[in-house]
């Protein structure tokens, strides 16, 4: 049999009707939350480019670009959607696959649905079995592969959206293997680009991928059909001897990663890595009436490999200072903030801020324990001395959004309407949130898309 085939298997016989409500409810949440993250990108210049340049082929109009009136063919919609959904660093992250799985995976699967008229229930049921198959393949990769550079965003992300557009077009298992051969070979994305328009290009890239790959193996293209597990495959080549794949076939939706560990919705947009350093800053701002003038040095302590993600340590645009962690420290204890506005190119340059994350010192520390997940496993400590000599420490375990420290469902509702507000009219944005909210309900797409679309 071999993994490819018990993947391929899984996929075609997942049932969003047999994996309970809390299945249900989480895919329908982390729909939310990656459908306001797409809208707050739609304007920002790496998604323009891109979309002007899909725009440039003529393709034969058949899915849409959401935020702005694009229709195009589904491989260009699902470009589009997942460079907006990552052009702010603002999307869900998953703890198996050391990425961002829901920005992969569900334009893929959204622009496959639009292309074939699907109802809202298939789309979540997609969605919730591309994610699966990317967070478990994530889990057996090992973490070699994020070390050396690769950004499982996107190299995993080209399966999971393989996998989600296959089940939408209800592709059988050799088909599905098929699909899995095709979308490996275009697995692709260096870490090296974070801080860059490309880091928002690798989703967009493994969503168009997928879709791509699932229509071509609908036709017939062939693929080796032990694609994962062969002595030449995917994880032969990308995990550097790490990868466990035993028993993965059986993990699958057992339970779903999507309830189990979680997804985790970013709070801040920026890294996720920075995002535990960020909660202690800000707590220490308003328990402590913190100020940035006080603040003789800073030292944040992360656990090993905890720096692997934020590359950035001098920051000179709102890019960078994503991925900076003395950026995001500075500005929250300048603003007692972090918003949409914080990571723009002159908020990043004002002097305050250049001279105050001179003063913050990240450090991996190898005391801190962790297995596989540096980003998420083990905590995060910052020291903040001010002048005078006090010191003040926080340590933070879960940021917010974390599974273990959840947004409710009306801060993640207010997270949709503060992103869709500089595209949808409130009225239009409130019609959308409440068409989402019940996504498994709708017979069709054409209503919600519309809603998601300025006029």
């Amino acid at each position: 049999m071999g993994l490819t085939r018990d993947v391929a298997e899984w996929v075609a016989g997942a049932s969003i009707d047999d994996a309970g409500d809390r299945v249900v409810e989480a895919a329908r949440s982390a729909i939310i939350d990656t459908v306001a993250v797409i809208l707050a990108g739609a304007g920002e210049p790496v998604t323009r480019i891109v979309a002007e340049t899909v725009a440039e082929d003529g393709a034969s109009g058949v899915a849409d670009r959401l935020g702005a009136r694009l229709r195009t063919s589904m491989e260009g919609a699902a470009f589009i959607n997942g460079v907006s959904g990552h052009a702010l660093d603002y999307d869900d992250v998953n703890r198996s696959v050391i990425g961002h799985p829901s920005v992969a995976v569900f334009p893929a699967a959204l622009a496959a649905a639009q292309g074939v008229r699907a109802s809202g229930r298939r789309l979540a049921e997609a969605y919730t079995a591309g994610v699966e198959v990317m967070t478990k393949l994530g889990r057996a990769m090992g973490s070699a592969h994020y070390r050396t550079g690769w950004h499982a965003t996107s190299t995993l992300g080209a399966l999971g959206a393989a996998a989600a557009a296959g089940k939408i077009f209800r592709l059988e298992p050799g088909a599905l293997q098929h699909a899995l051969a095709i979308a490996a070979s275009t697995a692709a994305g260096s870490r090296q680009n974070f801080g860059t328009m490309t880091k928002p290009f690798h989703p967009g890239h493994a969503a168009r991928c997928g879709v791509l790959a699932a229509r071509l193996a609908q036709k017939g293209m062939t693929g080796d059909t032990a694609i994962l597990e062969a002595p030449l495959g995917y994880f032969a080549m990308f995990s550097y001897g790490e990868a466990r794949i035993d028993g993965v076939g059986a993990s699958l939706g057992r339970p779903y990663d999507v309830v189990s560990p979680g997804m985790n919705v970013k709070r801040y947009p920026c890294c996720y890595a920075t995002h535990r350093a960020a909660d202690a800053v800000l707590d220490l701002v308003r328990e402590h009436e913190l100020r940035a003038p006080e603040v003789e040095s800073a030292e944040v302590r992360v656990p090993p490999g905890g720096l692997a993600a934020v590359t950035r340590d001098r920051p000179r645009t709102g890019l960078e200072g994503k991925f900076s962690l003395p950026y995001v420290v500075a500005a929250a204890m300048l603003d007692g903030r972090l918003t949409l506005e914080t990571f723009t190119d002159d908020m990043v340059r004002r002097p305050e801020a250049q001279a105050l994350l001179e003063r913050v010192r990240p450090v991996e520390d190898p005391a801190i324990p962790v297995e596989f997940n540096a980003i998420e496993e083990g905590y995060v400590v910052v020291r903040v001395r001010r002048r005078g000599g006090t010191v003040l420490e926080r340590k933070v375990d879960y940021p917010r959004g974390a599974p273990q420290n959840p947004l409710s469902r009306g801060e993640l509702h207010d997270k949709f309407r503060d992103c869709a507000r500089g595209v949808l009219p409130r009225e239009q944005s409130e019609r959308a949130l409440a068409l989402l909210g019940a996504i498994e309900q709708l017979a069709h797409l054409d209503d919600l898309v519309e809603a998601l679309i300025p006029a």
